[in-house]
């Protein structure tokens, strides 16, 4: 082999090495950086995302780019780079030349091949659209944030003999069109700084969702005052975007709480803030007493209705094979919970985030888990060689009255363990990792096997995947979707290297089609899930099938 040769593999492994840093971030941008911070290596959608190109940050100190405020955050964020050689998300803000302001997360490493300088990754969020990161790098759900960020300033407020108001805004009936990704961004950012100047001490604004957000704000600065901060920037927006229809509606509450405990209080906020998001045209409350009286009457209401459904006959699984992609053989049957009702059944979709926003999800979770294991032990809807995956939330998991309940389960019903796989979904939901992994540890110790779904979704995927003992992992439909393209492709397969690596077997979810299974197969994924082998069924798990007919239609070219 000559040194031309040499020399070409040397420069592959590079790319590659650079590629799998930047894909198993799953960022927006790579980065690399020399040790006095100037940018040496610059590949992603820097341009369209952040309004910056890679001429513009090549040879330039990144810190250039930083905007003014975040400027010391960054510079402690790459001293604690330097000093461990890792970096978790960290939340910053950008502006490019234009002064279009955009919102992101940055992380960084240290690879032992590059032994000068440092590699930085760069993942775009919308300000509004995602709570920022907590030191262990995981992200809540906003709403989650806000209220607790609520109940600090009441808390606070009564302290200091204050009267605080809370005011929502939503945009959900807007229109951004073919808006550039850059300006919206730079929208959101300028909103989202807005906000913040005109709330409690400048630092008690928040995301709702991705179109709704709020802010806590004294007497200093009304309702109206807000409101027409909120119009300056919307005119300034108006003016840029061709075609844009904004459409706000918005409500102010009254926060006095003096007759409230403090979890009736994050009940009644809770209760609220999801009011406005759901409807926030027809959105009435007027204060949190208010909403927390109507909180206590709707909750009881529904939640006795739930508790109703699942404790009765009504609940009902259908199952969907998860098949291996080489011998068509079947790991295990994902059961659906279905509501039975008027002859037919109807996916839970509206029950689970009302069991999940008030609480009681773990009890649909355990109902879910001692119907499938009692279907198994009878043995009459369920094959005896069949194993059933049963989804639990991560929501549930935090619940310490739920796990001693579970384990319960488990160990009364041991013969049929080694066919039950647990299917953690929401595993963002997870805001202890370290204590999940101690509990699922023990339930895997009983035989019970782990599965973790839609890995890459959140900012904390990395972590979950590294902390958590699970057996299979479930690729976000996502990924599996862009490795139609080539670079999607080089991305799922980073993923699924990593997966490997740490001992886990990689399952690709909403398989559609041959070419999509034959993309599986390409990257290393083991088993395929989707309606090209069956839909979710009553009866799927009631005789074993193998799929290997399915197999065979898949073209061998689909893939290249």
């Amino acid at each position: 082999m000559g040194s031309g040769d040499t020399s070409l593999i040397d420069k592959l492994k590079l790319q590659r090495d650079r590629f799998i840093a930047f894909a198993f971030a799953g960022a927006d941008l790579l980065l690399e950086l020399n040790d006095e911070d100037v940018v040496t290596y610059s590949a992603g959608a820097g341009e369209a995302l952040y309004g910056i190109s890679d001429s513009e940050l090549l040879g330039r100190p990144l810190a250039e780019f930083i905007f003014s405020r975040d400027k010391d955050k960054f510079t402690d964020a790459i001293q604690r780079l330097r000093n461990s050689g890792r970096l978790d998300h960290t939340p910053l803000s950008m502006i490019g030349p234009s002064g279009a302001v955009s919102r992101m997360r940055m992380a960084g490493i240290k690879l032992p091949q590059f032994p000068t300088g440092y590699h930085l990754v760069l993942s775009r969020i919308s300000p509004i659209a995602s709570g920022e990161n907590d030191q262990s790098g995981q992200t809540a759900d906003p709403r989650v944030r806000f209220v607790d960020m609520v109940r600090q300033r009441l808390n606070e407020a009564n302290r200091l003999g204050e009267d605080y108001t809370l005011t929502m805004f939503d945009l959900s009936a807007s229109k951004f069109g073919g808006t550039e990704p850059a300006l919206l961004q730079s929208f959101f950012t300028t909103l989202h700084h807005t906000l913040e100047s005109c709330s409690v001490r400048q630092s008690s604004a928040g995301a709702l969702n991705d179109r709704a957000f709020g802010l806590v704000h004294d007497k200093a600065m009304s309702s109206g005052d807000v409101h027409e901060k909120v119009n300056e920037v919307f005119r300034q927006f108006s003016g840029k975007v061709k075609g844009a229809s904004l459409k706000m509606h918005s409500a102010s509450l009254d926060m006095d709480d003096s007759a409230m405990s403090e979890d009736d209080l994050g009940k009644a906020l809770t209760f609220i803030i999801n009011g406005f998001v759901r409807d926030s045209a027809k959105f009435a409350i007027k204060s949190l007493a208010e909403g927390a009286k109507v909180a206590v009457e709707d909750t009881l209401v529904r939640v006795r209705n739930f508790r109703k459904m699942i404790r009765s006959d009504k609940l009902a699984f259908f199952f969907q094979p998860m098949v291996n992609v080489s011998t068509g053989t079947v790991l295990a049957y994902e059961a659906f919970g279905r509501i039975a009702h008027d002859k037919g059944f109807f996916a839970p979709s509206q029950i689970i985030p009302f069991a999940t926003d008030v609480g009681v999800i773990g009890e649909f979770d355990l109902m879910a888990v001692r119907k499938a294991v009692a279907a198994m032990k009878a043995g009459a809807d369920i094959s005896s060689l069949a194993s059933i995956a049963v989804n639990v939330s991560g929501t549930s998991l935090g619940n310490p009255a739920f796990y001693h309940a579970l384990i319960k389960i488990l160990e009364e019903n041991k013969p049929v363990l080694a066919r039950l796989v647990l299917e953690i979904t929401d595993v963002a939901r997870i805001y202890n990792l370290d204590e999940a992994r101690r509990l699922l540890a023990r339930i895997k110790r009983l035989g019970v096997r782990l599965s973790l779904d839609d890995f890459g979704s959140g900012g904390a995927a990395f972590d979950i995947l590294k902390i958590l003992p699970a057996d299979y992992v479930k690729i976000d439909r996502d990924y599996i979707f862009d490795a139609r393209e080539k670079r999607g492709r080089s991305v799922l397969r980073a993923m699924v290297s990593l997966t490997h690596e740490l001992g886990m077997t990689a399952i690709g979810e909403c398989i559609e089609d041959s070419h999509m299974l034959n993309i599986l197969k390409d990257v290393g994924v083991e088993y395929a899930q989707g309606f090209f082998f069956a839909p979710p069924a009553l009866d799927a798990a009631k005789k074993i099938k193998y799929y290997k007919d399915h197999l065979k239609v898949a073209e061998p070219s689909a893939a290249e």
